[in-house]
Order: C-alpha cells, then sequence, then structure tokens
C-alpha cells in the first residue's frame, strides 16, 4: 500500500484527501489484466460495484484517484472518477453498456453475465441480490499512465 501512497503523491502531491482505493477488475487475475487493458485503451470507462465491496462505506467520489492495478497487481495508471450514480441493477443502458466495454457492450450481454457476477457475490457475502439492488456505478478516466 505504500508503494500505492506513493505513487499517488508523486503524480498529485498534496490532493491526499483526493485518494481512494486502487482499482482492479474482476475477481481474477486475468480478468484484472483485461480490464487494465480495456482502461487504458479507453473502451471501458464506467465501473459498478456493490456496496458490499466498501465495508467500510467510504465509496469512489467525483474527483477520486485510484491506482489502476493489472493481475499482478502492478500499477498500470492512475484514473480519476468523474461522475458517480446509485442506481439499481436494472438500470443499465445501451449507452452504459458500452462504455462498461467488456464482453458485447449490450445491455443484454451485461444483465446475463453481470446479473450472474453479482448473484455470486452475494452469495459469497450473505447478501440478497435482485433487479432491484442498489449499485455503485463509476465513471473515471485515466490521468496518468505508468
Amino acid at each position: 500500500m505504500d508503494e500505492l501512497r506513493r505513487i499517488l503523491d508523486a503524480a498529485f502531491p498534496g490532493e491526499e484527501a483526493r485518494y481512494f482505493h486502487p482499482m482492479s477488475i474482476g475477481s481474477a487475475p486475468e480478468d484484472a489484466d483485461e480490464g487494465a487493458a480495456l482502461i487504458l485503451s479507453g473502451v471501458k470507462t464506467l465501473a459498478s460495484s456493490p456496496f458490499w465491496d466498501y465495508p467500510d462505506g467510504k465509496i469512489p467520489f467525483v474527483g477520486a484517484l485510484s491506482v489502476l492495478l493489472n493481475g499482478a497487481r502492478r500499477a498500470r495508471a492512475i484514473v480519476e472518477t468523474t461522475r458517480v450514480e446509485i442506481m439499481p441493477f436494472e438500470a443499465i443502458s445501451e449507452s452504459m453498456a458500452q462504455a462498461y466495454g467488456e464482453g458485447e457492450r449490450t445491455a443484454d450481454w451485461w444483465r446475463r453475465e453481470m446479473g450472474a457476477f453479482y448473484r455470486a457475490s452475494a452469495a459469497r457475502h450473505g447478501a440478497a441480490f435482485t433487479d432491484d439492488t442498489l449499485l455503485i456505478w463509476e465513471w473515471f478516466a485515466v490521468v496518468r499512465r505508468l
């Protein structure tokens, strides 16, 4: 964690209030590698997370700076959160699915694949998951490649 803090300090000195948790996509190293590549190429500019991913209650916020990690937990970039909305799982639109940047980049694909992902994640956390489950939708941009 100290290394990630040093990365943020070097790039954005004096902006500690904006430092946020590292960003890593998915739950397996290969997912994180693919997610990092999609973000670095500009294809992926939106992510979603359930509240159980933030047990301390600190969720992403506009202006937050996060170190993007690949599957080997190596820093690849610094991303800045540009927009955050709390909306139910079912709120996915075609434009959001495009910005999500994964799979077929359609709302149908997202509902099917991410629905399965979130149902499994909810079960591991002892949480319920329905189409009405609120998610944290986070739009972001790469501000520094590492």
